[in-house]
């Protein structure tokens, strides 16, 4: 019961001095919000990451490059324990051009056993057409068949086009058109995806850059990246799995350095706090003597100074939480301007655009509750030694205080 005479006592007391209060209270939600924005941005980020990661690259696989690869190269490396495939991807820089046309387009040639194209490109990865490449027909990036600065179609399927690689060329039919971005080592949008018998006899090369190994489990890649550099020791393993670790990494600590950055204003709020606080206890001195003499312990005296703390911090989290709704679901505008000036062109725009297509932020209730917390209790810790100075005035000088 006493303790809930306290709380009266600060509810009251707080709409004594309404500015200070209304001040603290903006402080606060100020505070909270910058706080839980600036802690739910860097979560975003991370989500989106790890959402585009995992839907356009498989977390199980191993990209084996840095060298030239044999067949009995990529027979080996298929037998290593807890690899299911071997993907080889042959590559060579060509030239392409569509007959009864000047323009000739720099591109990668990749060359790709048909059988095992579904396993290096999802169905997501084509744009247009068919997944299908074979004697005669090739896969064409997005921007080999759209201009990248104006948007125009200048291949569609069915094209006949000229590649030319080194002094040999060949007139190859656009069995599809990829879609934007890029998975792995294939560019799927200045590439060029040919079959690997086609690819050899206009490149006379028999040899194979990249090996892309499927595994059992992603949790036996780093057992198999060991092996790997074990029998090849010159070679670069990459997995998306480690990237994705690393990016996190890097993340984890971009939230916390926003996170305090936006904290300033929170020990901002809490000075404002300790300040209000120390002239309340100055101003009412005369009022603790009095509960004093009535029979009010320290502990409620300082309670009362708390509770007004606790119900200021309380109010401008509340707010704030308010506040924040709006503004997670606002997203990010920069960023998907500056995805529409760099993906302009007909159609849905293609594979692995979400990554930057934030439209609102993920609204985290642990995160925001951590924010909360905090904020009230660095308040609560701002407020704490003016309310224990409050607490041991002297009862007699205290009544004598005018």
């Amino acid at each position: 019961a006493m303790f809930l005479e306290m709380l009266r006592l600060s509810w009251k007391a707080l709409w004594e001095r309404k500015g200070r209060t209304i001040g603290a209270v903006v402080g606060v939600m100020i505070a909270f919000t910058a706080l839980s924005y600036a802690l739910l941005l860097g979560q975003t980020f991370k989500d989106y990451t790890n959402q585009f990661f995992t839907s356009n690259f498989q977390t199980n696989v191993i990209y084996v490059t840095g060298t030239q690869f044999t067949d009995a190269d990529v027979g080996a490396l298929s037998t290593i324990s807890g690899v299911v495939s071997a993907v080889p991807i042959a590559a060579a820089r060509g030239v392409v051009r569509i007959p009864g046309s000047a323009d000739r387009l720099p591109v990668t040639v990749y060359g790709v056993d048909p059988a095992l194209l579904p396993q290096l490109l999802p169905p997501t990865a084509l744009y247009d057409g068919q997944m299908v490449v074979g004697s005669g027909t090739a896969l064409v990036g997005y921007y080999v068949a759209f201009d990248r600065s104006t948007g125009q179609q200048k291949i569609a399927v069915g094209t006949p086009l000229s590649l030319t690689v080194g002094r040999r060329s060949a007139t190859v039919v656009a069995s599809g058109i990829l879609a934007t971005g890029a998975l792995g080592f294939v560019d799927t949008a200045r590439g060029f995806v040919t079959d690997l018998a086609s690819f050899r006899q206009l490149t006379g090369i028999t040899t194979y850059n990249t090996v892309v190994l499927t595994l059992e489990d992603s949790s036996k890649i780093d057992a198999v990246a060991n092996e790997i550099r074990a029998s090849f020791p010159n070679v670069d393993v990459i997995s998306p799995q480690a990237i994705l670790q690393t990016i996190n990494s890097f993340l984890t600590s971009f939230q916390l350095f926003l996170g305090l950055i936006a904290g300033v204003s929170t020990l901002i709020t809490a000075l404002w706090l300790y300040d209000t606080m120390s002239i309340n206890v100055v101003q009412r001195t005369k009022e603790i003597g009095v509960l004093r003499s009535l029979g009010f312990k320290k502990k409620h005296i300082m309670a009362m100074f708390l509770g007004e703390a606790l119900m200021i911090a309380i109010i401008g989290v509340v707010i704030g939480a308010v506040l924040l709704i709006p503004l997670t679901q606002m997203g990010l505008p920069f960023m998907n301007s500056a995805q529409t000036q760099q993906t302009r062109g007909p159609g849905p725009g293609g594979f692995g655009h979400g990554f930057f297509n934030i439209n609102s932020l993920v609204l985290d209730p642990v995160l925001v509750a951590g924010a909360a917390a905090l904020v009230v209790g660095i308040n609560l810790l701002g407020a704490f030694l003016p309310a224990y100075r409050g607490a041991r005035v002297n009862i007699v000088e205290a009544l004598r205080y005018e």
